[in-house]
């Protein structure tokens, strides 16, 4: 008796027909070409269903597979081996069976339902893997059309992947930098930021579970030092584990350097609203001092006016001549000093857009005192003027620099309400290439703990009758502006000696 196994080898491949053209027969035609079922040698010859559009009857069609609408066709077919139901009713299997002949073989009812369910199960996880692979390949083009900076790091902060814009931002390829520590690519570090003093944003995510965030300094493909924004989202499974880490990079360098622009500017205003601001005031008292030295000279332009009228209605004589010749030299002398000291208040008044120029500080320091002198005799203050001759011009603002000194010597003076010494001082130090400033009082002093406030805005060792403390902080500003640095020097009940140091490479010799 020959061996059935052997028996089917010589025959070849089993020979199916299915009842039933949907999906489950579609799924099984497309899992037999793909060889889903390796130890199972067959080939569908005959497919049945009644609808001839179904998509396993187009798909048998396209292949070249007989198909009917009637699955009792299947009798004519010689050499069928077996049978199989795929539409689940199982009074098709019944009706079939009772009209068949012995030598076909049909997978009971039950076996046909596992037959089917197996795929079933098959064809949807084709359709899972399906669409897991577009998923993938969806989110691969949008990882790499991302402009933003995207890493995907493991939490021991190695790269697992990076996106195009990261990679051409940092100049190297994926290869390089698969499998590196993220700190050695964009910090250009062998450290974590920990070590190097920043916040690590990955290391908050890991332990609040949430996201992070961090401004860092990180290196261009061209080496060069760029402000980013780090914001980084954990990736967790099922178990509430974080498996992966999202690290977002945004360039702000450009955008900081805006802002910066902008700050500067307002600040730039401000101090010019505050300059303007102090003149007013320090202007005020100006004027005040200024009353009393013109009304002296005046007084005496007036006298003498009256006293040469009376004489010349009484008749002259030579030596009236002689003597009306002094008289109009006196009137002369005395108006040109009013004529001056009202000319530098117009000049100190004037809203003047800030202009450079070269210009001698001695000069200014005398249009100064020409305008506060009357006031120190007043308060019965002596003046010393220490000036160098011949010091080299500098640069700057002459009237912003004369702001500068009548604010310093208006402190000088309400430091000494009782009377003192005033000393102005220049002199060129040729071994710093600076001119220097100074201005010292014998007046009160300031005490230690107050002198690193003395330049902040509103801040006043006075009463607020006084004044509201801008004096300072618009000399400091001003200085600033000028590129000198500004030194206080003070011992309390002995005086207070202010130091002010011009750079010279902004002027000339």
């Amino acid at each position: 008796m020959q061996d059935p196994v052997a028996a089917d080898k010589e025959k070849g491949p089993m020979r199916i027909a299915v009842i039933g053209g949907g999906r489950r027969c579609r799924a099984f035609l497309e899992m037999l070409d793909a060889r889903r079922f390796p130890a199972l040698k067959a080939e569908i010859v005959a497919v049945a269903d009644p609808d001839d559009e179904a998509v396993g009857i187009r798909l048998a069609r396209e292949k070249g597979i007989f198909t009917t609408r009637d699955y009792r066709d299947f009798f004519k077919i010689p050499d069928l081996d077996l049978v199989i139901e795929l539409t689940g009713k199982e009074e098709l299997l019944e009706d079939f069976i009772r009209h068949n002949s012995a030598h076909v073989r049909i997978l009971e009812a039950a076996i046909s339902r596992l037959f089917g369910d197996i795929i079933r199960f098959q064809e949807e996880y084709l359709f899972r893997e399906r669409q897991l692979e577009l998923i993938e390949n969806i989110a691969d083009s949008i990882f790499s059309s991302i402009r933003d900076r995207v890493l995907i790091l493991q939490p021991d902060r190695k790269i697992l992947d990076a996106n195009e814009a990261l990679l051409k931002w940092v100049g190297m390829g994926k290869e390089e930098i698969i499998g590196k520590f993220c700190y050695q690519v964009t910090h250009r570090s062998m450290r974590p930021c920990e070590e190097s003093g920043c916040h690590c944003p990955l290391s908050e995510s890991l332990q609040n579970g949430g996201t992070g965030h961090a401004i860092h300094e990180h290196y261009d493909r061209f080496n060069k030092l760029r402000y980013c924004e780090i914001t980084t989202v954990p990736l967790k499974n099922r178990k509430g584990d974080v498996d992966l880490v999202l690290e977002i990079i945004w360039d702000i360098t450009d955008e900081l350097e805006q802002k910066l622009e902008q700050k500067t500017l307002a600040l730039k205003r401000d101090l010019a609203r505050l300059i303007h601001e102090d003149k007013m005031i320090a202007l005020g008292k100006l004027v005040a001092s200024a009353v009393h030295e013109i009304n002296n000279p005046l007084s005496g332009i007036h006298a003498l006016a009256r006293l040469m009228r009376r004489q010349l209605e009484d008749g002259l004589s030579p030596q009236d001549l002689e003597t009306f010749h002094y008289y109009l030299g006196l009137i002369d002398t005395e108006s040109a000093r009013c004529s001056s000291i009202v000319s530098n208040l117009l000049s100190f008044s004037r809203q003047q857009k800030l202009e450079w120029v070269f210009f001698d500080l001695n000069e200014v320091v005398e249009k100064v005192v020409l305008l506060s002198k009357h006031k120190m005799e007043l308060q019965h203050i002596q003046l010393h003027l220490e000036l160098e001759e011949n010091l080299p011009q500098m640069k700057g603002d002459p009237s912003q620099i004369q702001q500068c000194l009548i604010n310093l010597i208006f402190n000088a003076m309400e430091a000494m309400p009782d009377g003192g010494r005033l000393t102005i001082r220049t002199f060129n130090d040729a071994q710093r290439n600076q001119l220097r400033l100074e201005v010292e009082d014998t007046g009160v002093g300031i005490p230690e703990d107050k002198i690193s406030q003395i330049f902040e805005p509103f801040f006043s060792t006075k009463s607020q009758d006084k004044g509201v403390g801008l004096g300072l902080s618009v000399v400091y500003g001003i200085i600033k502006e000028h590129r000198g640095s500004i030194y206080v020097k003070s011992d309390v009940g002995k005086g207070t000696n202010f130091i002010l140091r011009f750079p010279l490479e902004f002027g000339e010799s």
